[in-house]
């Protein structure tokens, strides 16, 4: 049994309204056991200034290199490492909890799969797997290409059948697909409600990619979950 035990300076606990003072917290086996006021021990105490829950991270993609200007094409080797040095960096940053929203060939429920069975360390994992756009549409590289309802449909119920957690939909262009308008209108109102009402049948939440403002609109009234990036959001929208 592996045993830790940390001396929180200030503990934000998450429930409390204020930060809690010089609190002792017990972990056994990577779980908390007690917290209680401190007090002088015969066991070895880490001391921390701040201590608070683990952060979240909504919107990654976690076999990407971070940041842009290179047209370089990475091998799925170079990808699986730059996945275990990334789940790393997370956990070493606070971070215990990431929303996935979009892995070629669903690889990103493999590496949850590996994180859970022990065999790499990482945060919890909220995976979309493959995003549905419509054809040529912005993520078509790595996504399922759906035109009209039937085949909306069928993408979403293809991605449950798969084991997603969310559904990542493309309801505009983007910046990072060659040849794209980001602001411009692609998935249909029509089409992205087939997809959510598939999606909340099966008790599981929807994302949309949404730059431009028609493209936004659509989502909301195609009944999203949340909105991602939101760049030309107006009035309407935010009410």
């Amino acid at each position: 049994m592996s045993k830790l035990i940390v001396h929180a300076k200030i503990m934000i606990d998450g429930v409390s309204d204020t930060p809690k003072k010089d609190q002792l917290i017990s972990i056994e086996d990577g779980k908390i056991v007690s917290i209680e006021e401190y007090h002088e021990t015969n066991e070895e105490v880490i001391h921390a200034n701040v201590v608070t829950p683990g952060f979240f991270n909504c919107h990654v993609h976690i076999m990407e290199p971070v940041g842009f200007g290179t047209d370089k094409k990475f091998s799925l080797m170079e990808k699986a490492f730059y996945t275990q040095k990334h789940c790393e960096d997370y956990l070493h940053s606070g971070v215990t909890f990431i929303r996935v929203l979009g892995t070629a060939n669903d690889y990103d429920m493999q590496i949850r799969d590996c994180i859970d069975s022990g065999l790499i360390q990482g945060p919890h994992m909220l995976c979309a797997g493959r995003c549905i756009c419509m054809t040529g549409g912005h993520g078509w590289q790595d996504g399922i290409e759906a035109d009209g309802k039937d085949e909306c449909r069928k993408a979403a119920r293809t991605l449950l059948k798969e084991g997603v957690d969310i559904i990542k939909i493309m309801a505009t262009g983007g910046v990072m697909t060659k040849g794209v308008e980001p602001g411009s209108a692609q998935l249909t109102q029509e089409e992205m409600a087939v997809i959510i009402e598939e999606a909340h049948k099966a008790g599981r939440k929807t994302a949309t990619h949404a730059q431009g403002t028609q493209g936004i609109k659509n989502a909301l009234y195609a009944g999203i979950d949340s909105i991602e990036h939101g760049i030309f959001l107006d009035q309407e929208c935010l009410d």
